[in-house]
């Protein structure tokens, strides 16, 4: 369920709650309540009067376009400044903010990203859910890359152990292709959904992707860029002008759009997992690295929000530079979430 959907049920609730007659039946909707939001019912039991909680509900359901998603909705509802939002970067979280202002050690501020991402779980089951719908929309493209997975897989490891390149790069090149397709497909619907560009694929390994990590231990990645897009009706002189200006601060050019290129590396995670289990490991890091790119280029859209997301990226390290602080980057922290919900879902219903 949406949170302004189950923003709107508590609503209905509250309503029922505040016309109940009995303590029983109070009882017995703050138990629906609890279900719905379990912050509304703590409000409740603290004595916010469910008048006050309708109205600033209502109110927040108004302005949600400027909730960053990794506020769940009460707390956006209950913010002292609900009335003053009228853009992204109004709601902020002020001891986060402080933290960088005063360049506390990077340490102290990624142990803070987690009360800034509460509402990742409830997010995950989300973004869980939307892929398995893009997955359904393609069954056809799912089916046969599982055909084909299953065709050549099973004597593939034997063939690379055995270093006999032809019969190998055959049938890893089949799998590879098929999966391609069904990328392609998933990306495009996500972008879609999400007004983003992203360019993804499956690769054998490092050395013979077209894009490399910088960290080689890694199993998929996502690398970040600038392009220049520029109106076909702009004169000739003021192009030249354009293209200096976006070389000098390509960041924050107005004609600046940021784009994604994800690589995942086939044969990590084939030789890593039995044959059963490949289709599913490879979906849910295919979301993982999706979830990287949208947090990159449409955040308030993802599970961190851009303060969140650009204070992140500031303090990023790789887990090769420091595994411990790796694990701890809010980006990282939220799209492992996702990848496990899916990975659970998928096997789940055997999809």
């Amino acid at each position: 369920m949406k949170e302004t959907e189950s923003a709107l049920q508590t609503i209905e609730l509250l309503k029922q709650y505040k016309s109940a007659k009995t303590k029983a039946k109070k009882d017995s909707i703050l138990k629906k309540i609890d279900k719905t939001d379990e912050y509304v019912s703590l409000l409740l039991e603290q004595n916010i009067a469910p008048e006050e909680l309708i109205t600033k509900i209502t109110k927040a359901i108004s302005l949600d376009k400027y909730r960053p998603k990794n506020l769940p909705f009460i707390l956006f509802a209950m913010d002292k400044d609900l009335d003053y939002i009228n853009g992204d970067f109004d709601t902020f979280d002020q001891k986060l903010n402080h933290m960088v202002k005063n360049k506390e050690n990077p340490e102290k501020i990624r142990e803070e990203f987690k009360t800034g991402i509460t509402n990742i779980y409830m997010l995950a089951k989300q973004f869980s859910a939307d892929w398995m719908r893009r997955l359904s929309n393609h069954k056809d493209l799912v089916d046969t890359a599982r055909k084909v997975e299953k065709e050549n897989l099973v004597d593939a490891k034997k063939h690379w152990v055995n270093n006999k390149k032809t019969a190998k790069n055959y049938r890893e090149t089949r799998i590879i292709v098929a999966y391609n397709k069904l990328f392609n497909a998933l990306t495009k619907d996500f972008c879609n959904d999400h007004d983003c560009i992203i360019d993804t694929k499956l690769v054998k390994d490092w050395t013979t992707s077209d894009k490399k990590p910088y960290d080689l231990s890694v199993s998929g990645f996502q690398s970040r860029s600038y392009s220049l897009k520029i109106p076909k009706s702009t004169p000739e002189a003021k192009i030249k002008k354009i293209k200096e200006d976006f070389i000098k601060n390509y960041e924050n050019h107005p004609n600046s759009r940021k784009e994604s290129s994800i690589r995942i590396n086939f044969r990590d995670f084939a030789y890593n997992n039995k044959p059963e289990n490949l289709f599913y490991v490879l979906m849910s890091v295919f979301a993982h690295e999706m979830h990287h790119a949208l947090d990159f280029q449409q955040p308030r859209q993802g599970a961190l929000g851009p303060q969140i997301e650009q204070i992140d990226e500031k303090i990023y390290v790789t887990r090769q530079q420091n595994q411990r602080a790796y694990y701890a980057s809010a980006t990282e922290i939220s799209s492992y979430i996702i990848q496990q919900e899916l990975l659970n879902q998928l096997k789940k219903t055997r999809f």
